[in-house]
């Protein structure tokens, strides 16, 4: 099986050995919408169980793909944004704010004990910047949806 990824779906490609042209046929045999969970009930009549397999694997494997992604961009963008909170702290001083400064400790915390247990504690992440990001460490997947 391939996948091509046109605009709006995901194209399923099969590709069978044609004999008389001594080489493989490649047909579109299904289209899914590239915001479907999986493959519907109609559609996966006409696959088999190990095509079934192997388009459900892919199509998580692209999820958790897309989900890494934006967590990273998300992620990136996390300075400014925090930046931007210290700001508005500095003007408001309501029950509203009061409120939202809870969440973002409690939330800053989880994020400190994730980045201490990376290997990014405080000292650590200043002593590798000055030092080249060569010597930082690499996150490492152990598996998807983790």
């Amino acid at each position: 099986m391939q996948f091509r990824e046109r605009r709006r779906v995901i194209q399923i490609i099969r590709t069978t050995y044609d004999p008389a042209l001594k080489r493989g046929r490649s047909k579109v045999v299904g289209r899914i919408p590239k915001d479907a969970a999986g493959l519907s009930d109609k559609l996966s009549r006409g696959f088999t169980e190990a095509e079934i397999d192997e388009i459900d694997t892919w199509l998580r494997e692209r999820n958790w793909m897309l989900v890494q992604e934006a967590v990273r961009l998300d992620v990136d963008g996390l300075a400014g944004r925090m930046r931007l909170a210290a700001d508005y702290f500095r003007d408001h001083n309501d029950a509203e704010a009061a409120e939202t400064a809870a969440e973002i400790r409690d939330a800053w915390d989880e994020l400190k004990k994730a980045m201490q247990k990376s290997g990014f504690g405080k000292n650590n992440v200043r002593s590798k910047v000055g030092a080249g990001s060569e010597d930082a460490p690499v996150a490492q997947q152990d598996g998807h949806g983790d």
